[in-house]
C-alpha cells in the first residue's frame, strides 16, 4: 500500500476561526512557477493565515481558514490550475498544532 495518507474530517462550522494546513493536490500538472504565481495571488487576496506555503511532489499545502476554501478553488480555476483534490493531512493537522503549544 504505497501512497497512503489519513485526511483530517473537518466539521465546517460558519465562523469558526479555525486555521488548517489546507493540501491541495495538483498532480501530474504540477508546476513550481505556477504555483508560486498563484500562491501570490491568495496572498495579494488576503486569503492565508499564514504566509507559508509548503511544496511536495505533486501538491502545496497553505494554512487558511476553511471559509476560505472556495475562493482559493475559483483563483486556481481562473490561472488554468486544475486540482485534484483539497484535503486537510491528519499528520500535518498534528504537526500545526503542536507547533501552535510550543509558542
Amino acid at each position: 500500500m504505497k501512497n497512503v495518507s489519513l485526511i483530517k474530517k473537518i466539521e465546517y462550522r460558519e465562523n469558526s476561526g479555525e486555521i488548517y494546513p489546507v493540501t491541495i493536490d495538483i498532480g501530474c500538472s504540477f508546476d513550481r512557477d505556477g504555483i508560486t504565481e498563484v500562491y501570490s495571488k491568495i496572498k495579494d487576496k488576503s486569503l492565508l493565515s499564514k504566509d507559508s506555503l509548503v511544496l511536495g511532489k505533486n501538491t502545496f499545502t497553505i494554512q487558511v481558514l476553511l471559509e476560505n476554501i472556495p475562493e482559493i478553488a475559483k483563483i486556481l480555476l481562473d490561472n488554468n490550475l486544475p486540482f485534484y483534490g483539497i484535503y486537510v493531512l491528519y499528520d500535518n493537522f498534528l504537526e500545526m498544532n503542536e507547533g501552535d503549544k510550543n509558542e
